[in-house]
C-alpha cells in the first residue's frame, strides 16, 4: 500500500500534483506480479472527499489546476506571529480511517510505503504512520520522499516509522522484492527508460498527469536541493517520453500534463525539441504546462514555435533576480536573455500577459531594493511575476548562512515553512514580505491580455510606488 498524505500548511493549490515517486514505486511492483493499493489524501477528484464536499467534481479552474479542500486547524507552537489562517488541506483524517479500516478487511498488505513531499509537512506522515501502525499492527512502514532524505536524522527519531529511504525509492523496492519474495524486477534502476512508467490507472479518476523526462539537474543553485533528492541529472530518450503521453492521452484519456522537470530545456537540440516534435506529429487533444521555472536562455525561435503548436498553455520562466552580480554568482539568466525570451515567445503566439517570470524573495543577502529592482525590471517587460519567498532547506548552501548568520534552529523543520523564515531573516519582516506581495498583485492587475509593453520602457505606476513607500 502506498500513500500521499495531507497536508498542514498556510496555503496550499493544485498545480497538477502528483505523487509521482509512489507511482513510479507501484508501477515496478506490478511489473513483478504484486498488487499496489493507492491512497492518495491529495486527490482532489477522490469519492469520499467529493461526496463530503456535496459536490460531482472539484473546484478547477479550466485546465483542472484547483483547490484542495481544505479545514482550519490549530496553529502549531511558535506559528503564532504568523498572521494567516492555517489548514489541513486533502481527505480528512476519518476519511482515511475508514479508507484504511476497508483496506485491511479486504486485503493482505505486506508493506507500507509513506511519502512526504515537503519537509514541513512531516507532522501529517507522523499522523499517518501511527493510524497505520493501529490498523496494519506488525506490517513494515516505509517512509520516502523530500523529509526522510533532507532531514533523516529528524525521520528517524521522530517519524515512527521501521524504515527510512533517502533518495530515490525505486533501489529499495527493487531489493526488498527480491529479498522477500525472490523475484526480480526486470529493470536495471530508476535511472533507465527500462523503468515502468507511473501507475496512473490506479486512480478511479483523472483529470491530470504530471510527467518527468529527465530526474535531476545540472545546475548548483544554492537554494536548491534537488541534487541532493537526485545524485545524478540523466534524461529519457524522447520517443520513450511521448510514447509514455500517449498512453496516458489515449489510453487513460487525460487532458492535462505537467512538466515537471528541474532543467526540461537542458540540452534542447536532443531532448525538448525532438519531444515537442512527435508531440505536434503525433497529433494529441491534450494541454501542457510547466509549473516549474523554464530556463529563457534556451529559448530560441524554434523552440519558441515548437512550444506554441505542441499545446503548451502555462508557461512559468525562472529569473529569480535582475541584479547581475546576483546572476553571475548563481549561474542564472540575465536580463537581457529573459527580455529576448519574452519577445520570441509573443512571436510564436503567446500573449506575454500570461507568461509568469518568477523572482525570487528573502535570500541571503538580497535587499529590499534589488527585489524592487527584479520586480519593476520584469513588469516593463510586460509579464506577470510570481514572487516566491525564500525558506532555507537542509543540505544547501544558503541552509548554512541561515544557520550561521540567521541564528536559523537545525533540529525543527517546520520552520523552513516559507511564510515563517522571515521572522529569522534580519533583512526582510513580516511587512516588507506583505509589502512586496501587495505591490506584485498591484503590477500585475494592470497587465492585460492585450498589453503590449516596450521591453526597455521604464515606466513605474504610481500606486506601486506608494506600495513601496
Amino acid at each position: 500500500m502506498l500513500i500521499n498524505p495531507y497536508i498542514y500548511d498556510f496555503a496550499a493549490y493544485d498545480l497538477w500534483l502528483r505523487p509521482l515517486g509512489l507511482l513510479y514505486i507501484a508501477g515496478m511492483v506490478r511489473a513483478c506480479g504484486g498488487r499496489p493499493i493507492l491512497v492518495d489524501c491529495m486527490d482532489r477528484w477522490d469519492n469520499d472527499v467529493l461526496r463530503l464536499q456535496k459536490r460531482p467534481a472539484p473546484k478547477s479552474k479550466l485546465y483542472d489546476d484547483g483547490y484542495f479542500y481544505k479545514a482550519p486547524v490549530e496553529k502549531p507552537d511558535g506559528f503564532s506571529h504568523v498572521g494567516r489562517p492555517y489548514y489541513r488541506y486533502g481527505m480528512p483524517p476519518e476519511i482515511l480511517r475508514n479508507k484504511l479500516e476497508s483496506i485491511q478487511i479486504h486485503n493482505k498488505i505486506r508493506l507500507i510505503l509513506i511519502t512526504s513531499v515537503m519537509i514541513y509537512w512531516y507532522r501529517s506522515a507522523q499522523e499517518v504512520i501511527n493510524l497505520c501502525r493501529e490498523i496494519f499492527p506488525g506490517v513494515a512502514i516505509v517512509l520516502g520522499g523530500a523529509y526522510a532524505t533532507l532531514c533523516r536524522d529528524h525521520a528517524r527519531r521522530h517519524s515512527g516509522a521501521d524504515y527510512i529511504v533517502t533518495g530515490e525509492g525505486e533501489p529499495f523496492i527493487r531489493d526488498y522484492m527480491r529479498e522477500t519474495f525472490s523475484v526480480n524486477i526486470p529493470v536495471a534502476g530508476s535511472d533507465t527508460d527500462e523503468t515502468p512508467r507511473p501507475a496512473y490507472d490506479l486512480y478511479e479518476r483523472l483529470g491530470h498527469a504530471a510527467l518527468l523526462t529527465s530526474r535531476g539537474c545540472p545546475y548548483h543553485c544554492s537554494f536548491c536541493a534537488s541534487r541532493t533528492l537526485n545524485r545524478r541529472f540523466y534524461q529519457r530518450q524522447p520517443e520513450r517520453v511521448v510514447d509514455e503521453i500517449e498512453y496516458y492521452a489515449r489510453g487513460l484519456h487525460i487532458r492535462n500534463m505537467a512538466f515537471y522537470d528541474d532543467a526540461l530545456f537542458w540540452n534542447p537540440e536532443q531532448h525538448i525539441k525532438p519531444i515537442l516534435r512527435m508531440i505536434i506529429a503525433r497529433k494529441f487533444n491534450v494541454n501542457f504546462h510547466t509549473p516549474n521555472g523554464l530556463f529563457p536562455k534556451y529559448i530560441d525561435d524554434e523552440l519558441a514555435d515548437l512550444m506554441m503548436k505542441s499545446g503548451l498553455k502555462t508557461l512559468r520562466l525562472s529569473f529569480e533576480s535582475s541584479d547581475p552580480a546576483r546572476q553571475v554568482a548563481m549561474g542564472k539568466v540575465s536580463n537581457t536573455e529573459l527580455a529576448r525570451a519574452l519577445d520570441r515567445l509573443e512571436k510564436a503566439g503567446f500573449r506575454r500577459s500570461h507568461i509568469k517570470v518568477y523572482i525570487m524573495m528573502g535570500l541571503p543577502g538580497q535587499t529590499r531594493r534589488e527585489v524592487i529592482d527584479s520586480v519593476m525590471y520584469v513588469h516593463n517587460l510586460g509579464a506577470p511575476i510570481s514572487l516566491c519567498a525564500f525558506s532555507p532547506i537542509p543540505g544547501t548552501a544558503d541552509w548554512k548562512t541561515a544557520i550561521q548568520q540567521y541564528g536559523f534552529p537545525e533540529d525543527e523543520p517546520l520552520l523552513t515553512n516559507k511564510s515563517v523564515f522571515h521572522v529569522f531573516s534580519p533583512d526582510f519582516s513580516l511587512k516588507d514580505y506583505q509589502t512586496m506581495k501587495d505591490m506584485v498583485r498591484v503590477l500585475n492587475g494592470k497587465l492585460r491580455p492585450s498589453a503590449e509593453l516596450n521591453s526597455d520602457t521604464t515606466y513605474v505606476p504610481e500606486d506601486a510606488k506608494a506600495a513601496v513607500c
